[in-house]
């Protein structure tokens, strides 16, 4: 097929590259003329993990294009149109920002003499998207959904490997032309309305979010009793109706996707309907945090070192994502405690804000190394080795902590 997408962004960039790889002519449009210049040059606008190599690769290269305009990407032979364009939140107010979701759809409805569909892969409540379709006179029928669920760190391997496929909508050559394009996918293809498919994706991440918040209170649970939290989050997980999957202790979560969806959906449902669970995930997420603070003060006093250091800025491994980084917002817990708190991230540059060690020959004795997430790469693994050749020096890693 002949696809355009837009949005040179994470999801973007992911999707056209995994459809170009499929076979299908993929162009990408994003209004970032700097941001498409280096994509033109192969130079990556983030990292993810075999990004680089896929587009470099031949057989994707031959297939995929990138543009500043609309007009170079969208003829008359494009079939269909992915729109990936950020849908943020407002914290404050818990409204989204449709403002680019609009600006896309005021633009494609320009092409009124063209047959292309339109598959919107933003997260957003459909009822907006049916909302601008009216101002705009735009038929809101004939747009479909397609969800995305592409983990930052694993995103190429989740594109190609999906759990699930799910498509929602009420135009059947739409559906179809979507269904066809996934055809080669043999895991479940999942069609449903239009406002189904948005919420099967909202309370995905919702419940993901909620798991890792629950981990957490049991793992803050257990420590204060003075129990093995491993050991009893590894026991707990062995029930197949709970699992070990998703199971995982941290020092909190964050990231593009979870603290805007679930703020989403507390918003929708805070206005005529009780959720006192869902409501109170964020809640957890942060007094976490601040609990994880004081674990990590009462640790250093307890072993009588004199610094701490934060090892991995980003909010998960495999990524250099800063959003709602959890390493941000714990040294700012700490530093307004503890003079001595860095950060040490040797593959991110951090501004000037935070106290950061810079290179391997800045490390300090007498402290206490904190590993934010797991890195199993050869780079993490070489600090690691320096890290124990520091004096009177511990390393904790909260999911091994016992």
């Amino acid at each position: 097929m002949n696809i355009s997408i837009i949005g040179a962004g994470y999801v973007g960039l992911i999707t056209g590259v995994g459809f170009a790889k499929l076979g299908n002519k993929v162009s990408i449009v994003d209004l970032n003329h700097d941001l498409i210049q280096k994509l033109n040059n192969n130079q990556m606008p983030f990292y993810e993990p075999d990004l680089e190599d896929y587009i470099k690769n031949p057989e994707v290269a031959e297939n995929i294009f990138f543009y500043s305009d609309y007009e170079s990407s969208i003829d008359k032979n494009t079939d269909m149109v992915f729109v990936c364009v950020q849908t943020p939140t407002d914290f404050e107010s818990g409204k989204t920002d449709t403002t680019y979701l609009k600006n896309v759809l005021v633009k494609l409805n320009n092409f009124n003499n063209y047959e292309f569909t339109i598959c919107i892969k933003s997260t957003v409540n459909s009822k907006l998207i049916k909302n601008i379709c009216k101002e705009i006179n735009l038929e809101y029928e004939k747009i479909i959904f397609n969800p995305e669920f592409l983990r930052e760190g694993s995103a190429l391997f989740d594109f190609f490997n999906p759990d699930r496929i799910v498509i929602g909508g009420s135009d059947i050559n739409s559906l179809d032309k979507c269904l066809k394009l996934y055809e080669s996918f043999e895991c479940e293809k999942i069609i449903t309305d239009s406002i189904s498919s948005q919420i099967i994706k909202y309370l995905s991440n919702t419940y993901l979010a909620m798991r890792l918040s629950f981990v957490n209170e049991t793992f803050k649970l257990v420590s204060e009793f003075g129990g093995n939290p491993n050991q009893i989050l590894n026991a707990i997980g062995k029930d197949n109706r709970i699992g070990n999957h998703y199971f995982r202790p941290s020092p909190g979560w964050g990231g593009s996707c979870f603290p805007k969806d679930v703020k989403e959906v507390s918003n929708f449902l805070q206005n005529d309907y009780q959720s006192p669970l869902i409501s109170k995930i964020i809640e957890s997420n942060e007094l976490h945090m601040d609990w994880f603070a004081d674990y990590l003060l009462r640790s250093l006093k307890d072993k009588n070192l004199s610094n701490i250091i934060l090892i991995g800025a980003p909010f998960k491994e495999n990524t250099d994502d800063m959003r709602e980084s959890p390493t941000l917002k714990i040294y700012d817990r700490l530093a307004n405690k503890f003079q001595n708190t860095f950060i040490l991230d040797l593959k991110v540059k951090l501004a000037s804000d935070y106290k950061l060690i810079e290179s391997i020959e800045d490390l300090e004795e007498d402290t206490l190394y904190v590993e934010m997430f797991p890195d199993s790469s050869n780079e993490r693994l070489e600090l690691l080795k320096e890290v124990k050749k520091q004096k009177n020096s511990f390393v904790l890693k909260m999911w091994e902590t016992s």
